[in-house]
């Protein structure tokens, strides 16, 4: 049994007029009188969402918005509000969000999602506690988007973690990396079109809100710092693996390169000295040296030494052999500052320009 079907499929919660909280059973939601209350409804049927369509009175676009799959968005319509918000879902396998939709009215709020979400558990596990503060239906909902913002921020860090490990495979070439990248590519990309959205429709609310300094407006505005930063850094986030990408892509040419070079030296190497051996291969009568008994080792001996010298002069020009072993066949020179970066430039003493006055007026440094 999974774990949406496991969890209760429906939550109601009542916060009476004094600030008490208590969990009734859904089907009580007409004796309620005073205060006001929270429907949870996981994975409602199509019936049981008009039942509720009906029973707050929602408009028909409400009722598609339950119904339907949406982006992120915000509608105020006259008696409630309609947000939708993007959640992670607790599948460990793949990345995956899920739709909740809230219904926000002056004494009441629904929450409508197919699948469980962990934000919403840990709503319902805070609300019984004294020191977790609610003024209201709206402040609930802000309380949830907070939630929601949290859940998406040790992603990040796991982000960064992965562009490092992927960083050392894509230099090698590795083409094991190479599923990996587009799996955090595709990753990205299904946040972006999520938080994106969801950012904007933040940045409005805060701004119809105006107090940024009741418990509502405060917890928006941690919840809208939380969606900005994440944003921030999936889109650095999405240049580092477009990067991994066009590196992978240098060291598996490189490497090709390196195999047709090696292949292009071999066959240089081979090529006079198949000459040599064509040329004493023709048997005709009167050549030169058929005769001697010194001419096979001489002919032996003089491809041999045309293989170690086209071999010697290919690892000098740089062609083949490892860099230790070009640099000791090349002449000694001064060695340069090729490959350290900025560092060594940081620990230089700072270089006063001094300048000294001529007699016509001139300077010189």
């Amino acid at each position: 049994m999974t774990e949406a079907a496991a969890g209760p499929r429906s939550r109601l919660f009542h916060v009476d007029a004094d600030g008490r909280r208590a969990e009734l059973p859904d089907h009580h939601i007409d004796r309620i009188e005073g205060g006001w209350f929270w429907l949870d409804l996981l994975d409602p049927s199509e019936a049981r969402t008009h039942e509720i369509a009906e029973r707050f009175a929602l408009h028909r676009i409400t009722r598609e918005d339950l119904l339907e799959a949406q982006i992120p968005k915000f509608d105020d319509l006259d008696r409630y509000r309609v947000f939708v918000v993007h959640a992670l879902a607790p599948d460990s396998d793949v990345l995956r969000t899920v739709e909740v939709d809230v219904v926000v009215g002056q004494d009441w709020i629904i929450t409508v999602h197919p699948g469980s979400v962990r934000s919403i558990d840990v709503l319902t596990e805070r609300i019984h506690r004294d020191d977790f503060t609610l003024d209201g239906p709206f402040h609930l909902a802000c309380r949830l988007f907070e939630l929601v913002g949290e859940r998406y921020l040790p992603i990040l860090d796991d982000v960064d973690t992965q562009v490092l490990d992927l960083e050392e495979g894509a230099v090698e070439g590795d083409p094991a990396v190479l599923p990996d990248i587009h799996a955090l590519r595709r990753d990205l990309s299904l946040l972006r079109r999520s938080l994106a959205p969801q950012r904007r429709m933040l940045e409005v609310l805060l701004r119809s809100h105006g107090d940024r300094t009741d418990p509502a407006g405060r917890d928006l505005a941690d919840a809208l710092d939380h969606h900005a930063h994440m944003i921030e850094s999936l889109d650095s986030a999405h240049q580092m693996v477009a990067t991994l990408v066009d590196t992978y892509r240098s060291a598996t040419a490189e490497r090709l390169n390196e195999v047709m070079k090696v292949l292009t030296v071999f066959s240089a190497i081979f090529l006079p000295m198949t000459l040599v051996a064509g040329i004493y291969g023709m048997n005709f009568a009167g050549m030169p040296e058929l005769d001697e008994p010194w001419g096979y080792p001489v002919a032996l001996g003089s491809m041999a030494l045309i293989a170690v010298g086209l071999w010697l002069y290919f690892v000098r020009r740089g062609f083949i052999g490892s860099p230790e072993l070009r640099r000791a066949l090349r002449p000694a020179r001064a060695v340069g500052r090729v490959g350290r970066g900025l560092a060594s430039a940081a620990v230089q003493p700072v270089r006063a320009a001094t300048r000294r006055v001529n007699g016509d007026g001139a300077t010189d440094e």
